[in-house]
């Protein structure tokens, strides 16, 4: 019977992977060096979940239709963070704002694909395996790590090739040969002994892994639980050892969005050696009383996203990181009846980092040449991975998205 390690997974074994760590063999263990600054570089992807109101996130004050089009919605000229005398950021986006003056933000105007879905389920779909016109059971990522991985490569990039730092893993990191683990909590992360039997946790640790050694059965699907176990043990016992010294006077708000953020800079800066990070902030699907949702929502991603920033900078990891973040969808021009707005196309990007070419990319969508109401969109944010695979990852891009797109002027 032929099995995948993916398949397998799917199949329960996660269950595995999560929730029991392996004790440190000294053979192993001795592979596990942190990685160093400059060894590598790392993407950071944040989905912003829900189909997050472009216009508002990047607001086109310089454009009169705007404000004709949303008569209760539309930010004022003077709250507006101007980034130039057509388009400005939200105001509560400051952190965002000090980056683009820095030359840290590339912002990418208008982005979408032929023929967009507006469903929730489909769009995150196209915009995690990038594959608009045909479902896919892997993910952009997924096959970059496919496509990038080594047999020698070393135990740590082989216990941690990406992380994803939400509770369920997003359909771009699906792959065919590389095993992705969640990591929300290094501290739920661990082997959890128990008490009752009276025996300290080396010794329950110990003993299991005398039992993942010596589970001996000629089955594929027995070999596979056998290294997924030994692997996950070894991860979480690694993992808590790297980040135990992290120390930081960067302060971060004080949200699920702003700790997790926190936790993925521990463990940049404490070495570990996965090339992506996943997480994400939902709330976007603002259908009604937009204006106090969104606000508070950007506050988290922008004041969390300049936070992140300055950590990478007090431990000299700025120059290996960026960050890239998107939605699944914009929202239609015009508000609707709730004070809200309804699910739309084209959006804006975020590309963040030291190593960015910060500036606009791309044309402010026509607020008057519409399509039934939506914006057209004019960057096909395959462009976007392509320049990130070829320019930041190392990786091919035309056989990871299936296709040649136009590399961007980013990195």
């Amino acid at each position: 019977m032929q099995i995948t390690r993916r398949k397998f997974l799917k199949g329960g074994v996660c269950l595995a992977v999560g929730a029991s760590p392996l004790f440190s063999m000294a053979a192993r263990a001795a592979e596990l060096q942190p990685r160093k600054a400059g060894e590598s570089k790392i993407l950071v992807v944040v989905q912003l979940a829900g189909g997050n109101d472009g216009l508002n996130t990047v607001v086109p004050y310089g454009f009169g239709q705007y404000y004709q089009q949303r008569p209760n919605l539309a930010i004022k000229q003077k709250d507006v963070l101007a980034l130039n005398d057509k388009i400005g950021l939200h105001p509560s986006m400051t952190g965002l704002n000090q980056l683009f003056k820095d030359g840290h933000l590339a912002l990418a105007l208008g982005v979408g694909y032929p023929n967009p879905n507006r469903s929730h389920f489909r769009s995150i779909e196209i915009w995690q395996t990038a594959e608009p016109e045909k479902i896919s059971n892997t993910g952009w990522i997924g096959r970059y790590l496919d496509n990038t991985w080594q047999k020698n490569d070393t135990l740590s990039r082989r216990l941690f090739p990406a992380i994803n730092v939400d509770p369920m893993l997003p359909k771009s990191l699906a792959s065919d040969r590389v095993l992705v683990p969640s990591v929300a909590d290094v501290n739920q992360f661990k082997f959890n002994t128990d008490a009752h039997y009276q025996l300290d946790r080396q010794n329950q640790i110990e003993t299991f892994n005398r039992i993942y050694s010596a589970f001996d059965l000629d089955r594929p699907s027995a070999q596979l639980l056998k290294d997924v176990g030994l692997d996950a043990m070894q991860a979480s016992d690694y993992l808590l050892s790297v980040v135990k010294n992290y120390k930081s006077t960067v302060n971060y708000p004080d949200n699920g969005f702003g700790r997790s953020l926190k936790f993925i800079a521990q463990m940049i800066t404490a070495g570990v050696d996965a090339r992506v990070y996943n997480i994400s902030l939902g709330g976007f699907d603002t259908h009604s009383n937009q204006l106090g949702a969104q606000a508070n929502l950007l506050k988290q991603f922008s004041d969390s996203v300049a936070a992140f920033q300055k950590d990478l900078e007090q431990h000299g990891a700025e120059k290996d990181v960026i960050l890239l973040a998107f939605s699944e969808f914009g929202r239609r021009v015009a508000e609707n009846n709730g004070r809200g707005t309804d699910h739309g196309t084209a959006e804006p990007v975020f590309i963040i980092g030291a190593p960015v070419k910060g500036g606009i990319y791309g044309e402010y969508p026509s607020l008057s040449n519409l399509d039934q109401g939506d914006l057209k969109y004019g960057l096909d944010f395959r462009s976007i991975y392509a320049t990130l695979i070829e320019g930041w990852l190392g990786g091919d891009s035309n056989k990871i998205l299936n296709g040649n797109f136009e590399r961007m002027r980013f990195v």
